[in-house]
């Protein structure tokens, strides 16, 4: 079993350095690096990634923050009407991905107008590398205390809690089986199409977080909101499991067309 260890926030001058926000700033370096890097690979310019990057993250916070209000916590709006406009007060990483879609159709589509498929593809192939670090960010301060359990994984917190375990870090390890999927996927399928991450992701990631949060604790006062017995994040998960459907049956039927133009032109030879 890990032993509990309370968060601690030291100070640099004027500045707060607490683990959960380390952390983060770390995960977007990785993961941002992660995509420039393939991107120089696939004549993506760096200053394209970056960009990007930094924009779509800011919708992620944006629209992840209201998610964390309007599905989660709609009370809050109760005792302060400004909560909406307090982005750091509160992250639901399920809005955070809503909003890293609308922000990568309008930086693509709008902003800076390039290949679609190709450049989502890339954004998306850095994104568990750096998420890897933000879950480990809420592991570190225990923002996710889930169930009761007695396994080695769990963390013996402190009575009243006893030990639980920490989703967390279940949720940093599934990261790293995905991250490690996409590094395999980039080295040994180098005529992968342009939206095989996203397919993967959804793939992947979608049902992990789905029947992970049947580890959420419900017998603590900071148990999360549920519709009809499933919480916000697994309706999310449905949702982006069902979207990667699409996605693949789009690649498979763009690919035909292809295969079949190929075929023709050698036939004419």
């Amino acid at each position: 079993m890990i032993p509990y260890w309370a968060p601690k926030i030291y100070n640099l001058g004027p500045i707060p350095i607490d683990p959960w926000a380390t952390l983060v700033c770390v995960g977007f370096i990785v993961g941002e690096e992660a995509a420039r890097s393939r991107g120089l690979r696939n004549g993506i310019e760096p200053r394209d990634v970056v960009d990007a990057a930094l924009f779509v993250v800011g919708m992620g916070f944006i629209v992840g923050h209201l998610v964390h209000v309007l599905a989660y916590n709609p009370h809050l709006m109760d005792d302060d009407p400004f909560i909406l406009l307090k982005v750091w007060a509160g992250f639901s990483s399920n809005g955070g991905f809503l909003g890293a879609v609308l922000g990568t159709v309008v930086f693509l589509k709008f902003i800076r107008k390039k290949p679609f498929w190709k450049y989502a593809d890339n954004l998306m192939y850095g994104f568990p590398f750096g998420y890897i670090f933000g879950r480990l960010g809420c592991f570190s301060v225990h923002d996710h205390i889930g169930r009761p359990s007695e396994l080695f994984l769990a963390v013996d917190f402190p009575q009243p809690y006893g030990p639980r375990l920490d989703l967390g870090l279940i949720e940093a390890l599934w990261l790293m089986v995905v991250a490690a999927v996409f590094w395999t996927v980039d080295k040994k399928w180098k005529d992968a199409p342009h939206g095989i991450y996203i397919v993967l992701w959804a793939m992947l990631y979608a049902p992990g977080r789905f029947f992970l949060d049947f580890l959420r604790n419900t017998d603590l006062s900071n148990a999360d909101v549920r519709w009809l017995g499933l919480t916000p994040a697994q309706y999310g998960s449905l949702i982006t499991f069902t979207a990667g459907l699409c996605v693949l049956i789009y690649l498979l039927r763009k690919k035909k067309p292809a295969q079949a133009a190929a075929v023709d032109g050698l036939t004419e030879e």
